[in-house]
Parts: structure tokens; C-alpha cells; sequence
């Protein structure tokens, strides 16, 4: 996923689709299952708790571009 695609999945699941929150949680999967690890288990409960706040909190991420378009930060 280039940069542009990356921006526009991540507003479009800023804005509810579930198709583009669905394309983020899958290209996050990896980072996700790698914190999902204590004691070198992989924690089901811990990676579920991760993916739910993901979907909680992607609705308040406020995007800001600076001037020539680029994503600057989320919060």
C-alpha cells in the first residue's frame, strides 16, 4: 500500500467504512500479533483487546496534512 492508499483507507476508516478498517487491521496484523505475545504465548484475549480498541478509537484519530498534502500526525 503506497501513501496515497494508505491516506485514503485511513480516512475512509475514520469515517466508518468497514471495508477500509478491515484493509488497515490487515496490515497492522502482523505489529498486532507481535505484541499479542507474553511469556512467548501468543495471548488471544490480549490481541482481541488490541483489534477492539483499534475499532473503538479509529473514529476520534484526527488527521492533519501539512500543505503539500501529507498526513503530519494522527492523534
Amino acid at each position: 500500500m503506497n501513501r496515497e492508499e494508505f491516506r485514503t483507507t485511513l480516512s475512509l476508516a475514520v469515517s466508518g467504512n468497514i471495508d477500509a478498517l478491515a484493509d488497515l487491521t490487515e496490515l497492522y496484523m502482523p505489529l498486532i500479533n507481535k505484541y499479542s505475545y507474553v511469556n512467548g504465548k501468543l495471548d488471544e484475549d490480549l490481541r482481541q483487546n488490541i483489534l477492539l480498541e483499534l475499532v473503538r478509537s479509529i473514529s476520534r484519530f484526527e488527521i492533519k496534512l501539512l500543505s503539500e498534502g501529507n498526513i503530519s500526525r494522527y492523534e
